[in-house]
């Protein structure tokens, strides 16, 4: 897809994270809130059927521990995304993006700088691929790092590599120097976001009826 096409708001897309080492992604459909030069905003609505990889048992990667999460076998799943949800912002050549939880309320909850591969726009949206570590960042200001202990297991059974580690380190460190200088997308308003009424829930590609089946054999 051409570099500088864009979307308008309203428009249906996917937010897909690909994973080199298995045939299983994670794909939420979303509506696009703005697609401009700062980036894609992307609202991921509550009750959006999503798809994502699981254990063989179904039960969460995470479940697997630090390292099996990364090594036992899985396959993929359809799932509900449940909970309230979540303004999701790509931003160009970063290594990283921005997400907005939200309370039962509609107030902020958190922000959570998701480390990624900068985004690529394909026909149906945004592809990535998840770098594990994450930041926490809460309304005040003030953050943590997230999942340090799966990074670890990531690089103990060789699903990074140790100059991939480093760039994974080097873009939290970006992401750190970003929540200081607290620019877009922190200053740009997106606590007191609300979607519009009229937008319906997305659905999946029908093409991923066909990945589901062929990858639940596997």
């Amino acid at each position: 897809m051409p570099s500088n096409h864009r979307w308008s708001p309203g428009d249906q897309v996917t937010w897909t994270y690909y994973t080199p080492q298995h045939p299983t992604h994670t794909v939420r459909p979303g509506t696009v809130v703005l697609d401009d030069d700062r980036g894609v905003v992307v609202w991921i609505a509550p009750g959006t059927e999503v798809l994502l990889p699981v254990l063989e048992s179904g039960a969460a990667l995470r479940r697997a521990g630090d390292e099996g999460m990364f090594t036992a076998p899985r396959v993929q799943s359809k799932q509900l995304w449940t909970g309230n949800g979540i303004l999701m912002i790509g931003l160009p050549g970063l290594p990283y993006s921005v997400w907005l939880f939200y309370k039962d309320d509609g107030s902020l909850g958190c922000y959570y700088i998701n480390l990624e591969t900068p985004y690529e726009r394909t026909e149906e949206g945004l592809r990535t691929r998840d770098l594990v570590l994450d930041l926490v960042v809460l309304p005040r200001r003030d953050w943590h790092y997230k999942d340090e202990d799966e990074l670890e297991g990531a690089e103990r059974t060789g699903y990074f590599s140790a100059e991939e580690i480093e760039g994974i380190r080097e873009a939290g460190r970006r992401a750190e120097e970003h929540i200081a200088r607290w620019t877009y997308p922190f200053s740009a308003g997106y606590e007191y976001f609300f979607p519009d009424p009229k937008w319906g829930i997305p659905k999946l590609p029908e093409h991923y009826e066909w990945d589901l089946d062929l990858t639940t054999r596997r």
